[in-house]
């Protein structure tokens, strides 16, 4: 299959044209996304120890995670870790297991270690994922989110400078990345504001920091909303609103729904806890790590994003329905 998928890339099916000293784009994995009922956000058929289940892929994810019903399907024994976690459910953990095998799309690997954390939020008979794939781990590989086609497909890094735009398009935006603590940081314009914000794939819905917005975007509550928006709800400081326009340097999205609020990264119940994400301390949300917004699914999920490791650079169009060109017949792609 790989030779297949490398074969109709480097064909003039797809029209990239390579300099003499650099290899072509070879594409070495591709899995099928799959909608998480109504939520908008994605997760991926993954095979632990033989057993199939789904994570939700996460570009937002400091670390990978398997919940606690999952564990007790496997079986496994539970380790301590050397440190305290807190995801954003407000779940701990300080423990983790070794799988011995895990398979994702045609990729094996052996005695991958998973941070154990609750049940994301959720009762354990109703948990509607079994973990997060945090694609830190994917250190050297770049990564190809086609929302339209609903896959996510990894590419060898090693390949021709600015030549990864495969798929057709009619604007493209290529922008600086930020790597934060695995985190993929990058300038956004919101209604004219520069701003630092996080591509994240494991978050349903985009939102801001609530004291950012207020001394970067002046924001009071006490503004009135459109009303096309959720509730207000005061006594959790969340203030749903709409802006004009959300700008990746070309690529821009029309009225974006921003949900204002506090947001805390991680960081265990003790201030003494080693921190696998980018706070400080729990209560920690002046960290002058974080950025100041995180792009949700609700915006990417209407993006087609590259994310190329070695270039430090985002490439973004719009996504474009339908299969991929990458699994179109040769003869169609010709007409």
């Amino acid at each position: 299959m790989r030779a297949i998928l490398a074969a109709l890339l480097v064909l003039g099916s797809v029209q990239i044209v390579q300099a003499a000293d650099c290899s072509p784009l070879r594409i070495e994995n591709t899995v099928k996304m799959m909608p998480l009922g109504a939520t908008n956000q994605i997760v991926v058929p993954i095979t632990l120890n033989g057993l199939e289940k789904k994570f939700v892929i996460d570009t937002g994810g400091g670390f990978s995670a398997v919940s606690q019903a999952t564990v007790k399907q496997l079986g496994i024994p539970q380790y301590r870790s050397n440190y305290v976690t807190s995801n954003l459910y407000g779940e701990d953990s300080d423990s983790f297991v070794q799988v011995h095998e895990v398979i994702l799309g045609n990729a094996k690997n052996s005695r991958v270690q998973l941070q154990v954390m609750g049940n994301f939020g959720h009762p354990e008979d109703q948990v509607p994922f079994d973990g997060i794939l945090a694609t830190g781990m994917f250190l050297h590989d770049d990564i190809d989110f086609d929302f339209g086609a609903e896959r996510v497909n990894f590419f060898s890094a090693d390949h021709c400078e600015g030549r990864v735009v495969y798929w057709p398009h009619q604007v493209l935006s290529v922008i600086p990345i930020t790597l934060e603590r695995s985190h993929l940081d990058v300038p956004v314009m919101l209604d004219g504001h520069p701003l630092r914000a996080t591509i994240d794939t494991g978050a349903p819905y985009t939102s801001m920091i609530l004291s950012r917005a207020r001394t970067k975007l002046n924001f009071s509550p006490d503004a009135p909303s459109a009303g096309d928006v959720p509730k207000d709800v005061p006594d959790r400081q969340i203030y749903p609103r709409r802006f004009s326009s959300l700008s990746f340097d070309g690529v821009t999205v029309q009225n974006p729904l921003v949900v204002i609020q506090p947001l805390k990264f991680g960081g265990g119940k003790t201030d003494d806890a080693t921190l696998a994400s980018r706070a400080e301390h729990r209560d920690d949300e002046e960290n002058r790590l974080s950025a100041d917004m995180i792009i949700g699914m609700d915006i990417l999920q209407h993006l087609h994003i590259y994310i190329a490791k070695r270039e430090s650079r985002l490439y973004v169009t719009e996504a474009t329905p339908g299969e991929s060109v990458l699994f179109k017949p040769v003869a169609a792609l010709a007409k």
